[in-house]
């Protein structure tokens, strides 16, 4: 037994100093690559200017849910305890301004959650408030105001809640008798509707619920936040953001319709805060689903930046409405920390 301890404890060691040593020369290095060859020789160069981070969740919880599951409360903790010791978490709204002076400080990360789910409030934020850590929450808030599931989470509900043997998605028939089966499903059906307009999306879901024959049950999508606890995180250490009314993909639909989903989800929480909402994260997020006029409208309606969830880290050099975003899903805090570094290095 003293043995196998020695040895874990060696070990723990020799992870903590690798760890140390990437975080320290993610500060000072990047990976060079060129488009189609990969890697170049050397494959390294001096990183120019600073840049920081952005984590991104949605929920975190202990449900185990196959179809939208949240980080499990016990590793989101771990994970932010992690961040604690290994790096600076600020505020993403002080960064962007720190970034335009040019004053971002060693090892920054922010933390970001996207369309406001309860958890957000019964689990992540009593971890938050241990660890002293700050965090944006972008709320979706059609579906805090009526109390409804959004879209994409009608689609879940549907796949989780099907007996039906298969479905035909874009022309393709698909099983659906094993978990895997309806994931695959799930993901090409995903594709396709992300490509509608919010009319066509909503036509195919309701086509969607008859083929899975769960017509007659009423969705029960995830709990969201409600305004009193979105006032309660407001007066601690947590920033709110707007993302849309009802998390339309923005750039399937005309904009003018854009805009007023984005200006209408931005002015309930600031009548709700009573404090300007600088931030913004697009609907899904990929490069498909913004554009340079919506970048333009959301200059104008008054935000600072944006965010996507395209993977990297961010420096002087990056779009401050084409931010990029990242998750660590390693159950293992060491990992978790080492795996960061390493990402840092690799974004270039």
């Amino acid at each position: 037994m003293k043995k196998i301890l020695s040895k874990c404890l060696s070990m723990n060691s020799v992870v903590k100093i690798v760890t140390k040593a990437i975080i320290a020369l993610s500060e000072k290095l990047i990976v060079k690559k060129t488009g189609k060859h990969g890697f170049v020789f050397p494959c390294v160069a001096r990183r120019k200017c600073p840049s920081f981070q952005i984590l991104t969740y949605h929920k975190v919880n202990d449900d185990l849910d196959h179809f939208f599951g949240g980080v499990p409360v016990k590793v989101f903790a771990r994970q932010m305890e992690t961040l604690r010791s290994y790096w600076n978490v600020l505020p993403l709204e002080e960064l962007v301004e720190r970034l335009s002076q040019n004053d971002v400080p060693p090892h920054a990360v922010a933390i970001t959650f996207d369309d406001g789910y309860q958890d957000n409030y019964a689990n992540a934020f009593p971890v938050l408030k241990r660890y002293e850590l700050p965090a944006t929450i972008f709320l979706t808030t059609g579906s805090i105001e009526a109390e409804t599931p959004l879209w994409h989470e009608s689609v879940f509900d549907a796949f989780r809640e099907s007996q039906v043997d298969n479905v035909v998605i874009e022309a393709q028939t698909y099983g659906l008798r094993t978990l895997p089966d309806k994931q695959l499903a799930l993901r090409a059906f995903l594709r396709a509707v992300r490509k509608c307009t919010p009319q066509d999306r909503d036509d195919l879901i309701q086509q969607l619920t008859v083929n899975l024959g769960v017509l007659d049950q009423s969705p029960l999508g995830a709990q969201k936040l409600s305004w009193g606890e979105v006032q309660s995180m407001s007066k601690g250490s947590i920033t709110f953001g707007a993302h849309t009314v009802t998390h339309p993909i923005l750039t399937r639909m005309p904009l003018a319709e854009a805009m007023e989903e984005i200006v209408a989800s931005k002015q309930t929480i600031e009548q709700h805060l009573h404090t300007p909402v600088r931030l913004f994260a697009y609907p899904n997020g990929n490069q498909d689903d913004f554009s340079e006029p919506l970048k333009q409208g959301l200059r104008e309606a008054g935000f600072l930046c944006a965010v996507t969830t395209l993977w990297g880290t961010n420096d002087r050099q990056t779009d401050p409405f084409a931010l990029r975003r990242m998750g660590i899903w390693d159950t293992d805090q060491r990992l978790a920390a080492l795996r960061l570094g390493w990402y840092k290095i690799l974004s270039s």
